[in-house]
């Protein structure tokens, strides 16, 4: 009766074990894809860091240049505040405050754009790969919880290796090494997801702006007025090239017998900045030479380019700001493309189920067998709406563990081997 009664104990420990081993074995996937939800959040939060410094650094190139038109008088303040308000005449002039800075901060700008890259390309790489093969980690989970759920307590038996109590256990079941793939950040799943926050910050959005000036009326063409266009917009792909531009132009009105009334544009400030994984690193402004409209009114260079789409009656646009941005465009370099932990799609499910066979040799008595499983599944804390149902993503760290029926995994018990060290 005692010995049969031992047999039952220890019996009984090694389906506690058993259970505490697959459970930790989830539970330790579970957290590794926490942590891969989390790299993957860093790696966008880096990246919009990233979209602000692409943008300030556009934005600071044309400051720059709005203040150097400010002082050679082209135009003159004084014009604009006639026509406009003072208040604009007052941010033109605003724009000599920084001049001190002007080559400093592009610098400082690009080289926090390239330790942000770095540390994606380097850190947060280097990282994730290290968490994308988990097996001798949770080989290790099973060995420790079963050695100390058996030889330190709950069973008659007292050792430190499963070894030492007679122990061996193999996975019949694992999806932990095709659960998770890494892809590279130009498919669709990654840049939706950047291009969601990206919309989530003002700053990124187009900059048109346009006013005008009922002071100074032509009376050959009273419903037209001269106009002040502010112009910005930044424009990502998913390839990794990126581009900002920042302009600003006063648009004179005047008349002409030969086309009536059009607009002269003056450009006050211009700027373009972009990204190519292969192009060289600049950051100083090059002038050169300008279109001064001596030799050719500029009615007519205009007019000849009209298949640019340059309106001289109208439009939104700043054509001759645009053309001398690009004669000075400025170009940050990129490491190119970088990866990500995503999904499966190619495996079928939502959870990553993994079921454990563990025997003991146990004095003359037949060998003592358990079997257990579990799972790592997705859990959203709280639903948003009635009937609405959070996707498991690796985008959010709500990933949990719990056992699961063993009758629920269809196992292959050939494929594995014994482990019993």
């Amino acid at each position: 009766m005692h010995q049969v009664g031992s047999w039952v104990h220890n019996k009984s420990a090694l389906h506690r074990a058993t259970d505490a081993a697959a459970y930790s074995a989830a539970l330790a996937y579970a957290r590794n894809l926490n942590l891969h939800a989390y790299l993957n959040r860093t790696q966008l939060a880096h990246q919009v860091a990233q979209l602000h410094l692409f943008s300030l650094a556009a934005a600071e190139s044309f400051r720059t240049r709005l203040a150097r038109q400010a002082s050679a008088r082209n135009p003159p303040a004084a014009l604009i505040g006639y026509r406009f308000g003072l208040q604009h005449a007052a941010a033109y002039l605003a724009a000599d405050r920084g001049r001190l800075t002007d080559g400093y901060t592009l610098t400082a700008l690009r080289d926090a754009f390239a330790r942000h890259d770095q540390l994606i390309h380097e850190v947060l790489q280097q990282s994730r790969k290290s968490r994308m093969e988990t097996s001798s980690e949770i080989n290790e989970v099973l060995n420790n919880i079963l050695t100390l759920n058996i030889g330190q307590s709950g069973s008659g038996d007292r050792g430190t290796s499963l070894e030492a109590l007679g122990m061996r256990y193999r996975i019949l079941h694992s999806d932990m090494e095709r659960f998770l793939v890494i892809n590279r950040t130009s498919d669709d799943n990654w840049f939706n997801m950047l291009q969601e926050i990206r919309a989530r910050f003002k700053y990124f959005d187009d900059r048109r702006i346009v006013v005008r000036s009922f002071n100074g009326i032509n009376l050959r063409c009273p419903w037209m007025q001269h106009q002040l266009r502010r112009r910005g917009s930044l424009e990502i792909s998913r390839f990794g090239d990126w581009r900002s531009e920042e302009n600003l132009s006063f648009h004179n009105l005047r008349f002409n017998r030969y086309i009536g009334c059009y607009f002269r544009e003056y450009p006050m400030g211009w700027a373009k900045i972009q990204l190519s994984e292969s192009g060289p690193t600049t950051t100083e402004l090059h002038d050169r030479p300008l279109q001064t409209f001596k030799s050719k009114p500029f009615w007519k260079w205009a007019g000849e380019r009209a298949w640019t789409g340059w309106n001289l009656f109208g439009g939104t646009r700043n054509p001759l700001a645009e053309r001398w941005a690009d004669q000075n465009s400025l170009k940050w370099r990129t490491r190119g493309q970088a990866t990500y932990a995503n999904l499966n799609p190619d495996f079928r499910g939502d959870t990553a189920r993994i079921a454990i066979e563990v025997e003991q040799r146990w004095r003359t008595y037949p060998r003592l067998r358990s079997t257990a499983a579990a799972e790592a599944y997705f859990l959203f804390p709280e639903r948003r709406h009635a009937g609405h149902s959070e996707q498991p993503s690796l985008f959010k760290p709500f990933w949990l563990a719990r056992l699961v029926p063993v009758s629920l995994i269809q196992t292959r018990s050939t494929d594995r081997l014994w482990v019993s060290k």
